[in-house]
């Protein structure tokens, strides 16, 4: 999604931000059936803010479990994100700068992708992921830090979704700024 609202709000809770959320996607959405929408969820975080605007939508809701690759000087700084099905994106701007040789960060990719494994078996209880397939995937999150996690999330949905659309309540505005331009 292109647009944004200009001055950014103020929510009280999660809940109150994916309500905002989905009164705001409605008139993007509404010439797609709600059985074409699917509301995925960025766990944990996003989950709760997915569920208000698959509600507001009457989209199917879903959670997709990503995780950040954080640096190993620093563990809140994303170098990459991993995803379900394998996806794995990196920001080689940030790798570059702190010197990391590639087998270092394969390595930090491979630890990070089996606890994103487990999360994924513990959070689904066997249960399989939501169809993509022709379908509308909106990916939810609570906000955007690095994007490191939404562009893993990205990366799995445009394998199979017809469209995709990114909404988060709060976005440092230069990430918000390369999801506008290159998605």
């Amino acid at each position: 999604m292109k647009r944004r609202h200009s001055a950014e709000p103020r929510f009280a809770d999660r809940w109150q931000a994916g309500q905002f959320l989905g009164d705001a996607l409605a008139p993007f959405v509404a010439d797609v059936r709600p059985a074409d929408r699917v509301v995925l969820g960025l766990a944990r975080g996003g989950v709760v803010v997915a569920a208000e605007v698959a509600a507001r939508l009457g989209a199917i809701l879903d959670a997709i479990v990503v995780r950040k690759i954080g640096s190993p000087f620093q563990p809140e700084l994303a170098i990459g994100a991993v995803g379900p099905e394998g996806v794995r994106v990196f920001n080689r701007g940030v790798v570059a700068d702190l010197g990391l040789t590639e087998p270092e960060v394969s390595d930090l990719a491979d630890q990070v992708a089996r606890t994103r494994d487990l999360l994924n078996d513990e959070l689904r209880g066997g249960r399989p992921a939501a169809r993509l397939e022709g379908k509308l995937a909106i990916l939810v999150d609570d906000g955007l830090a690095t994007g490191a996690s939404m562009r893993a999330a990205v990366t799995y949905a445009r394998r199979t979704a017809s469209a995709v659309i990114v909404a988060v309540p709060t976005a440092a505005p230069d990430v918000l700024a390369t999801f506008e331009t290159h998605g």
